[in-house]
């Protein structure tokens, strides 16, 4: 077995012991990174292969450790969770902003897109989509950011379920219009 899958299974039971169905949404989404690991130091995020600065988010978010993917938080008061992640390669750049954006979607099962839009995230052309689908046959909602600069592609997620989403948009929407590749 890969070592990402050992960490992945390992992190998937302990987030089912310990949370609620949205707060699941951060095993599936480490799965779909890679097993290389960066570190953040105030609001700067560095790896081998990129290093970017992400925006502030207000206390009742907490960041949690993650193999698989860079960054993920998660707020208890409205059982939510997001992320941001980076992938370095020249291959994968040339796949379409709505093609990253659903690949972030894997394990959620009737996924639809509701809205999707163009937005600039540093600079750059981004899509910003939000879904509905069920996690584990849990309502959930998902609203998703994906651009690219250089052999770079950085995408955010934010899972909340549909009665909360409201609520943690705002913070994801700062998070993301923050966000600075270095």
């Amino acid at each position: 077995m890969s070592k990402l899958f050992i960490y992945f299974s390992l992190f998937a039971f302990i987030v089912c012991l310990n949370s609620c169905s949205v707060t699941r949404f951060i095993g599936y989404y480490a799965s779909a990174g890679s097993d290389e690991s960066g570190d953040l130091n105030e609001q700067v995020f560095r790896s081998d292969d990129t290093s970017y600065r992400i925006g502030a988010l207000p206390s009742s978010w907490k960041r949690n450790n993650i193999d698989g993917g860079d960054l993920a938080y998660s707020n208890t008061q409205f059982d939510a969770t997001m992320t941001v992640d980076s992938t370095c390669n020249e291959k994968k750049k040339n796949y379409s902003l709505k093609a990253l954006s659903e690949s972030l979607l894997i394990g959620i099962k009737g996924k639809e897109a509701l809205e999707r839009e163009e937005i600039i995230v540093d600079g750059q052309k981004a899509l910003k989509t939000i879904y509905i689908g069920k996690l584990d046959n849990v309502p959930i909602k998902i609203a998703t950011v994906v651009f690219k600069k250089g052999i770079c592609i950085y995408d955010f997620t934010y899972a909340s379920s549909p009665e909360h989403f409201e609520i943690g948009i705002v913070d994801f929407n700062g998070f993301v219009s923050q966000f600075k590749a270095l």
